[in-house]
């Protein structure tokens, strides 16, 4: 693939601004260039310039700012809301390829408009905030991953086997893929599927600190065992459809088919330290340490994590999530440990307990007291 470009659009114009674009360009990964816009610009005129060059091909994604409306110099009268919306419907159409559309912003504008607009969050594939310390090299990996994946697409692959990187897709539940069936797609349905409803969500794919809670390993302690683990005995379960290159997920019933291939017991069954122990014995791999229960739980019947701390945790000893979106019926919950809630551990990126939790809350902080 030749050199991958976004285009960049901001209302401000300061010094922050220079120092994003270089921290991207110097990775040397993806490339990013401003567009100059200036105050009064209209709608029309941004639509065009932007299309223009998507469709020559000088820009292969977009990377945009949220309030475009702001503060900045150069304001516009318009948000990234709507010219993203109108994006969106042109390649729906088929009048330009579909390309994928970033946002940037900081994060006092997202929680002021983008986080009370929740339909607004489907107009975009992947969301960073400014920040003193970006890390640049996860978000350029991103990136980059988003234009293969909708480049691959306009080429016109529409299988879904393909797609997802598996022949068997008939064994997993039929609930998942079924919107796919006997209906037009376009590009973008599969990428917005992918990013926020497989990727986001447990189940049927899951991330690595899923992975390592299951297997009962506390990554940390592990070290180059569990790296040595995860990628000789279960690279069978490695993830290899669209994006897998710019997010890390594993099937999670090819996780349970393995282990109970080189051990012969079903996973669920067993606690962290038993699944340490047959692992250590049927791999040969030494050096594996189980982790431990967060404070305030004693189980290590191990299925989820704590998204707070990102540590294993049992789901009945933990407390589902409140989130903005209903799940799907093949769908796990997220969970927050009692300690997380307590020390209010996460409150800061929006996690909170459903309110259907809140009775059982209160009934442990008085066994507690």
């Amino acid at each position: 693939m030749s050199e991958v470009k976004y285009l960049y659009i901001d209302d401000e114009n300061d010094e922050s601004i220079d120092s994003l674009i270089n921290g991207f360009n110097d990775l040397k990964e993806i490339y990013v260039e401003r567009m100059p816009i200036s105050k009064g610009l209209n709608f029309s005129d941004l639509k065009d310039s932007i299309l223009d060059r998507i469709k020559s091909n000088k820009f292969q994604g977009l990377l945009i700012d949220l309030r475009l409306d702001g503060t900045g110099p150069d304001h516009l009268e318009y948000s990234a809301i709507s010219i993203s919306s109108e994006l969106r419907s042109i390649a729906a159409r088929n009048e330009t390829p579909s390309f994928p559309i970033v946002l940037c912003s900081t994060i006092d504008k997202i929680r002021e408009t983008y986080n009370a607009d929740k339909t607004s969050q489907d107009l975009f594939d992947y969301t960073f905030k400014k920040s003193d310390d970006p890390n640049y090299p996860k978000f350029s990996r991103k990136l980059l991953s988003l234009v293969r994946g909708y480049q691959y697409l306009n080429d016109g692959v529409d299988n879904l086997e393909l797609i997802y990187g598996r022949k068997d897709l008939n064994t997993l539940d039929a609930r998942i893929f079924e919107r796919f069936l006997d209906q037009e797609t376009v590009p973008y349905d599969y990428c917005h599927f992918t990013i926020k409803t497989l990727f986001h969500c447990t189940n049927p794919l899951i991330k690595e600190t899923i992975l390592a809670s299951r297997l009962g390993i506390d990554i940390q302690e592990s070290n180059q065992s569990w790296i040595k683990l995860r990628d000789s005995i279960f690279i069978e379960a490695k993830y290899q459809g669209l994006f897998y290159d710019g997010w890390d997920r594993w099937w999670s019933d090819v996780i349970i088919r393995i282990f109970k291939d080189i051990t012969g017991e079903k996973l669920s069954f067993l606690n962290a330290d038993e699944r340490v122990a047959l692992l250590t014995k049927n791999t040969g791999i030494e050096g594996l340490v189980a982790a431990k229960p967060i404070k305030h739980n004693v189980s290590s019947e191990f299925w989820t994590i704590c998204e707070a701390y990102k540590k294993p945790l049992d789901p009945l000893e933990g407390f589902r999530i409140q989130t903005s979106m209903a799940l799907k019926t093949w769908q796990e919950p997220k969970y927050l440990s009692l300690d997380a809630i307590l020390e209010q551990v996460g409150v800061e990126k929006n996690l909170k307990p459903h309110y259907s939790e809140k009775e059982r809350i209160e009934e442990l902080k008085k066994t507690l007291k």
